[in-house]
Formats: structure tokens, C-alpha cells, sequence
């Protein structure tokens, strides 16, 4: 099942780019829980129409929010997701890559959790592999 989790968590995060929401949706619990690095400061979105909000609320910051992960380290239920997102700010232009390391949690093949740690070190602390990439690549 977890390899289909990665696989699910994938397609729907090329969807989400794509711009297609309601496909990136499907892979979706109707009750997830988002909780993207600007959660701290924010708060978090819930569900469907959190997610919905969330994207709304980054077409309104960004002429560009493409996340890409480049690691995507199998946790049975759970997977790790390293990677960055690029994005170009609305307004000033100024384009930059953010890292990004963060747990996508799922239930009977849908995302119901999804927590972005920022750093990948601090992604694979709370996924209980210890402090490196190394750590994440040797499962």
C-alpha cells in the first residue's frame, strides 16, 4: 500500500501544479488536515475547501508556487517528502527555491495529513529517522 500512497501523493501534487484542483482533490481525505510551513504564523487549513483556500490564498502571494520533491522515502502509512518549491512573489518578481521537508500521512489510500517541517533535518526527526538526508535514503 505505500508505494501507492507515494504514487497518490505524487499525482496529486501534479495536478495541484497543473492548476487542477478537484483532481488533486480526489486524492484527498474530505477531512484532511494541512498544515504547510506558514501554519505556524497562519494557522492550518482543514478539508477540502481549506485546501481549496490555500491555494487561493498562494495564487494571491505568488505568480509562481510549483513544489517539487526530489526524495520520497516509503514510511508505511506515511511518506517523507523532501524537496523544494519555487516560487516567484507577486508584486516584487523576486523568484527563490524554499526547502522543504515534510510527512504526508494516509488512510485507506487517501491524504488525510499533511505537515511541512520546512528543513528536511527537521522532517526526518519528526518521521524518527535522526538528522540527514543520509538517514532517509538508507531505509
Amino acid at each position: 500500500m505505500s508505494q501507492q500512497n507515494i504514487d497518490a501523493f505524487l499525482r496529486g501534487m501534479d495536478a495541484f501544479r497543473r492548476g487542477d484542483m478537484e483532481e488533486g482533490l480526489r486524492g484527498c481525505d474530505p477531512e484532511i488536515e494541512f498544515e504547510p510551513l506558514r501554519s505556524a504564523v497562519e494557522g492550518g487549513y482543514r478539508g477540502h475547501e481549506g485546501m481549496r483556500a490555500f491555494w487561493k490564498d498562494s495564487a494571491e502571494s505568488f505568480e509562481l508556487f510549483e513544489p517539487d520533491c526530489t526524495d520520497v522515502p516509503d514510511l508505511g502509512d506515511r511518506c517523507l517528502l523532501i524537496g523544494t518549491i519555487r516560487v516567484r512573489g507577486r508584486g516584487s518578481g523576486v523568484e527563490t527555491d524554499i526547502p522543504t521537508g515534510a510527512i504526508a500521512s494516509f488512510r485507506d489510500g487517501l491524504l488525510v495529513r499533511y505537515e511541512d517541517f520546512g528543513v528536511s533535518d527537521r522532517a526526518l526527526e519528526a518521521a524518527g529517522l535522526g538528522g540527514g538526508p543520509s538517514a532517509a535514503s538508507s531505509d
